[in-house]
């Protein structure tokens, strides 16, 4: 998988509805574009570089970078795509001080004859501004140095927390408080029914994981939220269940013949040493979200989502991940529970461990192992386009020494900040 990135730049794109032609002149206002045009299918590829795609997400223009490995020969492509990538980004940033462009606006052999139907609107807001973008960045990192992220990311000080997370105005961390409360010192993450056993690096990771998602979704007051999504701005690609798959043998089949214990030990032992959690941790016959989901503001009534506590935790061990929309499919007679009701955007719980099982391939101590593929969800500061080389470089750094650097050592995004 490696390392992958996005950049949603706030350009729109439309393509012109079947039938239709471009007016003499091409577009001169807003109700044109409205009468001509419709959105793009989700995530459709509008033009493909070497190693990245522009995508419109909705109507606007996302740039996605291709993942690359997390290695030397990962850091050596990544070079060529963003040179790739930043030529395209200053030819397309010479046209923003037009309001409307189509393909008779650039070179010709820009797009291809198939994809040619377009029109690209830049808001009165973004005309004559450089193209900025807010970044999202996906890398995988082993269950073994997930804490390690953690207490970095805890810290607002440091350099990787003010990059992969915003501020709020005036400078007041926004992100890492959250983190914060599920930092837990090692020596406190113990399993009461197994007293003698000393919780693996990779154990104490993936129950590190489970208590952010617990923490994210605990909500006695059923506060609402606009997707579930929204609440994991660090959202595991890879499903719970082939994390749990990656730990030690012998701790998979001690916990497989022990479900309760597993649910006691993450439920009350865990969750009762998290920042704000009751101090005998938290019911297990409870909601994973107790958030009510709003569907964006679409829905007058909320809607909660029945996955209990216990019962996703147990799927774990049996290879399901009850928290994706694998484990729900659409279609059936619970449909209304799990579709949401904005028709394009698919099923509640898109996107979480929509990889299925699928892990990162890394490499410690020359040796191969594997990693959870992360999602880095929470809003960035946003980023000129010719920054965005650089942006790339030092973010797949620092993903490759999470995984290979020494456990001891000092990791952090190279200074200066990005």
């Amino acid at each position: 998988m490696g390392v992958g990135f996005e950049f949603a730049t706030g350009w729109d794109i439309y393509r012109l509805k079947p039938g239709r032609v471009m007016p003499p002149g091409g577009f001169r206002t807003v109700t044109d574009l409205g009468r001509e045009t419709t959105e793009f299918p989700k995530a459709a590829v509008i033009r493909g570089g070497f190693g990245w795609k522009m995508t419109a997400d909705g109507t606007e223009i996302e740039y996605v970078v291709d993942p690359v490995d997390e290695s030397n020969a990962g850091s050596n492509q990544l070079v060529g795509v963003m040179q790739d990538l930043d030529r395209f980004m200053r030819m397309m940033n010479q046209r923003k001080s037009q309001s409307f462009l189509t393909v008779a606006d650039f070179p010709q052999g820009t797009f291809s004859p198939h994809n040619r139907r377009f029109v690209i609107h830049i808001k009165p807001e973004m005309r004559f501004r450089d193209i900025e973008a807010i970044p999202q960045v996906t890398g995988g990192v082993r269950l073994a140095r997930i804490r390690k992220l953690w207490r970095l990311l805890a810290d607002p000080n440091s350099t990787a927390a003010k990059r992969f997370f915003s501020e709020k105005p005036g400078g007041n961390p926004m992100y890492s408080p959250f983190i914060k409360k599920t930092v837990i010192p090692w020596r406190l993450i113990k399993d009461s029914r197994w007293p003698t056993h000393r919780p693996s690096a990779r154990l104490r990771g993936l129950v590190t994981l489970i208590a952010t998602y617990l923490q994210r979704g605990y909500s006695p007051q059923q506060h609402g939220v606009g997707a579930v999504k929204y609440l994991f701005f660090i959202m595991s690609r890879t499903s719970f269940a082939g994390l749990f798959k990656d730990l030690p043998v012998r701790e998979q089949t001690h916990y497989k013949a022990a479900e309760d214990d597993w649910v006691n030990f993450i439920c009350r032992d865990v969750m009762s040493k998290v920042q704000g959690m009751p101090d005998t941790g938290i019911d297990p016959k409870g909601k994973v979200l107790e958030r009510r989901i709003t569907d964006r503001g679409n829905l007058e009534e909320p809607i909660e989502l029945p996955i209990i506590r216990e019962d996703w935790l147990k799927a774990m061990l049996q290879g399901r991940d009850l928290l994706s929309a694998s484990a729900h499919p659409l279609g059936g007679n619970d449909n209304a529970t799990w579709e949401d009701s904005n028709s394009d955007l698919g099923h509640r719980l898109r996107g979480l461990a929509g990889l299925g099982e699928k892990m990162d391939p890394v490499h410690y101590k020359g040796r191969k192992n594997k990693a959870a593929i992360l999602e880095f969800r929470a809003r960035q500061a946003v980023l000129n386009y010719e920054r965005w080389p650089d942006y790339a470089f030092r973010m797949h750094r620092f993903f490759t020494e999470i995984n290979e650097g020494d456990r001891h050592g000092l990791i952090d995004l190279a200074a200066p900040g990005l």
